[in-house]
Formats: structure tokens, C-alpha cells, sequence
């Protein structure tokens, strides 16, 4: 291979990057090949191989380029600083999060989604990728946000749960990713589409919003 400036490679792995990320949006990552991507890149095999070695670096790259771009954690940050009572943050944080899958729900949401079923079914792939994810998604930060402010507000008084905490951040977790899981099935998907149920992430979070208010005895 000639001798390339940095610049160059940095560019071309871009391009391929690029290629791969549309692929991802119109085809299940357990389906994509490297064929896919040498085609809609429109470098060549070999070329393509100067890169990358095999089709999981450039799932890697697009996993830590996707969480990098997603990084929202100085937007969660500012909800709890500029958010005087519990209930307040609670709300903020839920809006917040349906606004955020409903703008990234082609990129982070789908290609999260359709991880934890490459996962399931190819452990081998799943510690070989996760051995190189350098960028953590935020949504367990935000997550971990939010049951600290239902914490303190425990502990201060201002909510007297219905059911145990533990309860309360199991069904947060279960609904957050239900919600994401039919959102992505029938946006991306088409599923659900002769049935009366439409899936609205902003109202979907909003309802289980005043749900986990409810459950905590928010006065």
C-alpha cells in the first residue's frame, strides 16, 4: 500500500463509516454483511480491508462514533442543577428522554436495539465488541440520575412510595425499554401499522412520567 498522510486515512475511514451507518439505518445489524458496506461505500474489497480488518471493527467504530455524537450528559446535568423540586426533574428527565429517542431513533435507538439481539444470539461477537466500546451511551447516566433524585426525594419526604423503591426502578427500566423496543419496531420496523396502537415516544414518557409519580406518592 503507498504511503498515505494521516489526513487521508482519516478521511476514507469516514466515508466507510459513513457507508455503514446508512446501511445500518435500513438493514438489521445481525443481517449486514461487508459486502453491504464495500457496496455502498464504493471502495473495493482489498481497499476496503486497509482499514478494516473484518465487519465487527466497524461495528465497534460506529457504536463509539454514535454514543460519542449522543453524549447528552451535561443536558441531564443542567436538568437536575436548573430543576428546583424532585417531581420537577422527574418530569424534565422523562421529557427529555422522549425528545431524544424520537430526534435519534434511526441511529442510537435502532442500532441499541438491534444489538441486544446480535448479542443473544452471537455471544462470541458480543464479548469481541464490547471488549472495544470506548463510549458509554448516556441513557444509563440519565437513568442513574433519575433514581437518585426519586432517592432523595424519599429520603426529604416529598414522595411516599406506594411499593418498594426496588419495584419502582425495575418497572423504570422495563417500560423505558418497552418503549424504545415497539417505538423502534414500528417506525423502523413498520410493525403495528394496522392496529389501532401508535407508538409516540414523548407521549409514551409522559404518561410513564406521572405513572412513577403516582407509584411514589408525590404530593
Amino acid at each position: 500500500m503507498p504511503k498515505v498522510s494521516h489526513e487521508y486515512v482519516i478521511r476514507k475511514k469516514s466515508s466507510i463509516l459513513e457507508a455503514a451507518l446508512s446501511v445500518c439505518k435500513v438493514k438489521p445489524l445481525h443481517e449486514i454483511t461487508m459486502r453491504d458496506i464495500i457496496k455502498a461505500s464504493g471502495i473495493s474489497q482489498g481497499g476496503i480491508y486497509r482499514y478494516y480488518a473484518d465487519l465487527d471493527e466497524i461495528l465497534v467504530e460506529i457504536i463509539n462514533q454514535t454514543n460519542a455524537n449522543a453524549d447528552y450528559k451535561q443536558a441531564v446535568d443542567a436538568i437536575i442543577e436548573n430543576s428546583k423540586a424532585p417531581q420537577e426533574k422527574i418530569e424534565k428527565l422523562f421529557t427529555f428522554l422522549g425528545n431524544y429517542i424520537k430526534e435519534n431513533l434511526s441511529t442510537v435507538g435502532k442500532i441499541q436495539f438491534e444489538l441486544t439481539i446480535l448479542f443473544a444470539n452471537n455471544p462470541e461477537r458480543q464479548k469481541k465488541i464490547l471488549s472495544n466500546i470506548t463510549e458509554n451511551e448516556s441513557g444509563q447516566y440519565l437513568v442513574e440520575q433519575l433514581f437518585s433524585t426519586i432517592q432523595q426525594g424519599i429520603s426529604s419526604g416529598s414522595f411516599q412510595p406506594e411499593v418498594s423503591p426496588e419495584d419502582i426502578f425495575t418497572f423504570i427500566i422495563t417500560s423505558i425499554d418497552g418503549i424504545v423496543r415497539d417505538v423502534v419496531l414500528q417506525k423502523c420496523y413498520g410493525m403495528f401499522e394496522n392496529e389501532q396502537v401508535q407508538c409516540d415516544e414523548i407521549r409514551l414518557m409522559n404518561t410513564l412520567s406521572k405513572s412513577v409519580l403516582l407509584l411514589l406518592g408525590s404530593k
